[in-house]
């Protein structure tokens, strides 16, 4: 699923959480904190699926052919009534027959389906009812029932694709071979419901008559959701780095507030997405909507899978407000091999915040790395360890002093304001780094002409920064707070000693 439909999905989800104040209390004891639990939920109110005993629906339980005959043939219309008539038929398989032991329930089931060409059996003339439903297999089942089987699909690579291109394979973390658990297949059973359309543009919902069951409404919340036009959005991983492997935990904790003095807002709706290389990891979340405490804040977790390791989780916190939406991405990492870089960034002009920069960490065979900014500047990120370069990017349009375009070591200054500077670093694995990314501004002229370089030397440090000489033989640069000595080509000192402060305009003066 693209980004922009996850996104977009997720205001909707909100929207619907804030519109909606009655819901079905679960049927079950045992879905609650499951990412599917809608759609077992509605599952259960179609009809179509039954629980285990003692309320329980064990959702992890893997599919079996004899539950899946029985699934399928509700989609195509069947009742209960067909199957005991079914039941009655000479059978397409040989250990599908009256008293074949716990699956006998449903041989009407797989009559029906058989003789619909829904499902068929395995080499060997049996079915094996009690054997699981690999997922491109469910899936095959359900591209059956929509009329969307195509002559010449290749197994199983035809029939993957074509369920990612219906959307079947939407808001899981889809393996074609793997089995299907119970929970997985209402996800994708009521993706074929309610959201594919048939070839003749009819969806199964408008063909078949559920016999629906009717559960207990929840108590309505007594909350109304709270919008002012100046609220703010802050979210905070407790983790950005978490050992691969999978199965870790992550806590997303969002914080709503309003005004200057960021009053807490309770009762806002929050909505929350996860994705890792543009695939949607919203089941792996313990909600995707939630609703602001008297502290403004919701909070709730994801946990990894291996297929995370090295790899940037993506999540997104949105929320809306009485002009319309906002947003906060944030960033992990699952890996064995990485460090974590943070710190803060400010306007080197200034000194004030700047929540809406652009920082990425780069490196080689193109690799991008964004990374997250909170509302007071503070980014953290876990980065696999290697060679790279941070870039800072900003706006700092109206702040700067001198007209012109400026450049120089890892520097670059654009007549309207644009800023980029990076810092090298070398990240070692396990490493925490601290970043020295509160710049400061050092300017000044020379008699030099455009183009020439000057050299500024750290007396701390002793590294060297480069800054080219612009129109009318003026220089700037950002540095990190310090003491600097700036040289002439050839190795001549121009000025001997000078103090940079950060989110200050340092002006040597003439030199």
């Amino acid at each position: 699923m693209k980004m922009r439909q996850m996104i977009a999905i997720v205001m909707t989800i909100i929207f619907l959480s804030v519109m909606i104040t009655t819901a079905y209390a679960t049927p079950f004891t045992d879905i609650e904190s499951n990412p599917h639990k809608s759609a077992i939920v509605e599952m259960a109110r179609l009809g179509i699926l039954e629980g285990v005993g003692n309320n329980e629906f064990a959702p992890e339980m893997e599919l079996n052919r004899a539950a899946a005959a029985k699934v399928a043939a509700f989609l195509l219309g069947y009742t209960e009534e067909d199957a005991q008539e079914a039941a009655k038929l000479d059978s397409h398989f040989n250990d599908v027959h009256k008293g074949m032991g716990q699956h006998e329930w449903a041989l009407g089931w797989i009559n029906l389906v058989a003789t619909e060409g829904i499902i068929i059996g395995m080499p060997g003339g049996n079915y094996e009812p009690g054997s699981p439903l690999q997922m491109v297999e469910w899936a095959t089942i359900l591209i059956r029932i929509l009329e969307h089987e195509e002559a010449g699909m290749v197994w199983p690579d035809g029939y993957n694709q074509m369920a990612a291109d219906l959307g079947l394979s939407d808001w899981l973390d889809y393996n074609g071979p793997s089995f299907v658990n119970r929970a997985e297949m209402a996800r994708m059973t009521t993706t074929a419901i309610f959201d594919v359309e048939k070839p003749n543009g009819q969806k199964i919902i408008d063909i078949v008559e559920f016999k629906t069951v009717e559960f207990e409404e929840e108590e309505p919340s007594d909350q109304n959701p709270q919008f002012y036009s100046d609220m703010n959005l802050s979210v905070e991983l407790d983790k950005s780095l978490v050992p691969a492997g999978g199965g870790q935990t992550i806590q997303i904790t969002a914080t709503v507030t309003h005004g200057s003095s960021n009053l807490p807002v309770s009762g806002a709706s929050i909505a929350f997405l996860a994705s890792v290389d543009n695939n949607n990891r919203q089941q792996y979340l313990s909600a995707i909507t939630a609703t602001s405490d008297s502290n403004g804040k919701a909070t709730v977790t994801y946990t990894t899978l291996a297929s995370d390791d090295g790899k940037q989780i993506m999540f997104i916190t949105n929320t809306s407000t009485e002009e319309g939406w906002i947003d906060v991405t944030s960033y992990a990492l699952a890996s064995n091999a990485a460090a974590l870089i943070q710190g803060n960034i400010i306007n080197p002009f200034t000194a004030e915040t700047v929540p809406n920069a652009d920082i990425a960490v780069t490196g080689n065979h193109g690799f991008y790395q964004q990374v997250a900014v909170d509302s007071s500047g503070h980014y953290a990120a876990a980065v696999n360890s290697g060679n790279y370069y941070i870039q800072y990017r900003m706006n700092a349009s109206g702040d700067v002093p001198y007209s012109g375009e400026f450049s120089g070591s890892h520097f670059d200054l654009k007549s309207n304001g644009d800023l980029l500077y990076m810092i090298k670093l070398d990240l070692a694995s396990g490493q925490s780094y601290s970043l020295q990314s509160e710049m400061g501004i050092i300017t000044g002229v020379t008699n030099l002409s455009a183009g020439s370089e000057i050299y500024i030397i750290s007396i701390e440090t002793g590294n060297t920064v480069i800054a080219n000489i612009g129109t009318n033989g003026r220089f700037m640069i950002t540095l990190p707070p310090g003491s600097y000595e700036i040289n002439g080509a050839g190795g001549y000192v121009m000025k001997a000693s000078f103090m940079v402060e950060k989110g200050k305009v340092n002006d040597t003066g003439n030199i």
